[in-house]
């Protein structure tokens, strides 16, 4: 068996985070070490992490770094890990027992460098049956590729990756979908991944999470990322540049939608998506991926 090292980013979730890491020391592996990375929160969460690792020393580590965001927070993990695979977990979030051991064995039967599982949403509090895992299939990466362009394994729960994978990869600061241009980055050179039809991680969204702020800075990062992913896909993966396209478009007619309001307070974004709407205006109007209801939202945004 090979070590797994689970990374957890910790920011202010004291009310969930017993409940994840206790998830994660209920897992039928037996080979794992736990990598609790706590990012300057505010609560009581890095005084959990303390009492975890203090008890159990030779399973759970911890770390605390000063509020960088989860990116940040991601690479220091994995920089700490000992283990050849590494996961991760959202420390408001919980998984099966069978996660670890399940993505894990799918990963060495498959014989491929990552192993995936959906994430299933669920609400606040609800209850969850966990289902038996089905057996692992391969899954090609023309098929990998089409269902990510879908919004599909953006996240970094719900699978296992040799660590190796994450060298020299960009981890981009904390913004919102931070995740999509590194998981672009990883898939584009993966041949294959083991997949597990069966979901063994459960993402319960809150009214405070990232995904769900309002317009801000960071929020607005969200355009950055979607913007060098396409390049990035332009460069490397040119089958896929329509898909990257249609993704940054979308993020493009959001937040130029958001910025109108307040044409003052974030000029030199707007001013910055206004130029990639512009200076690609022809690639987008004629893209197949980008739904036409959103072109016509999108040209009503330029006129006004």
């Amino acid at each position: 068996m090979g070590l797994v090292s689970l990374i957890v980013p910790v920011y202010n979730s004291e009310a969930y985070l017993e409940r994840c890491i206790e998830a994660l020391l209920k897992q039928d592996y037996p080979e794992i070490e736990i990598i609790l990375v706590d990012d300057g929160s505010a609560d009581n969460s890095g005084d959990i992490c303390d009492r975890y690792a203090k008890s159990l020393p030779d399973k759970i580590r911890v770390v605390h770094q000063k509020n960088s965001g989860a990116s940040i927070a991601r690479k220091n993990g994995i920089n700490m890990a000992k283990g050849k695979y590494v996961m991760f977990a959202d420390s408001d979030d919980f998984v099966s027992p069978h996660y670890v051991s399940t993505l894990y064995n799918a990963l060495v039967e498959c014989g491929t460098d990552i192993s995936l599982c959906p994430m299933k949403r669920i609400g606040i509090g609800e209850k969850v049956d966990f289902d038996s895992p089905v057996p692992p299939s391969i899954m090609p990466q023309k098929e990998l590729l089409r269902r990510f362009f879908k919004y599909e394994f953006w996240g970094y729960p719900g699978g296992c990756y040799k660590k190796d994978l994450f060298n020299n990869l960009t981890f981009p600061i904390e913004t919102v979908n931070e995740d999509y241009f590194v998981k672009a980055q990883m898939f584009i050179t993966e041949n294959a991944v083991a997949y597990i039809d069966t979901p063994l991680y459960f993402y319960e969204q809150h009214p405070l999470s990232l995904s769900k702020q309002t317009l801000s800075l960071r929020a607005l990062g969200e355009f950055d990322n979607a913007s060098a992913t396409w390049e990035y896909v332009c460069s490397n993966a040119k089958n896929y540049s329509y898909h990257a396209l249609a993704i940054v478009s979308e993020v493009a007619c959001k937040w130029l939608g958001a910025l109108r309001k307040k044409p003052n307070e974030y000029i030199g974004y707007r001013n910055r998506i206004l130029r990639f709407i512009k200076g690609n205006f022809c690639q987008i109007m004629v893209n197949p991926h980008f739904l036409w209801k959103l072109k016509i939202v999108m040209l009503k945004l330029l006129i006004k």
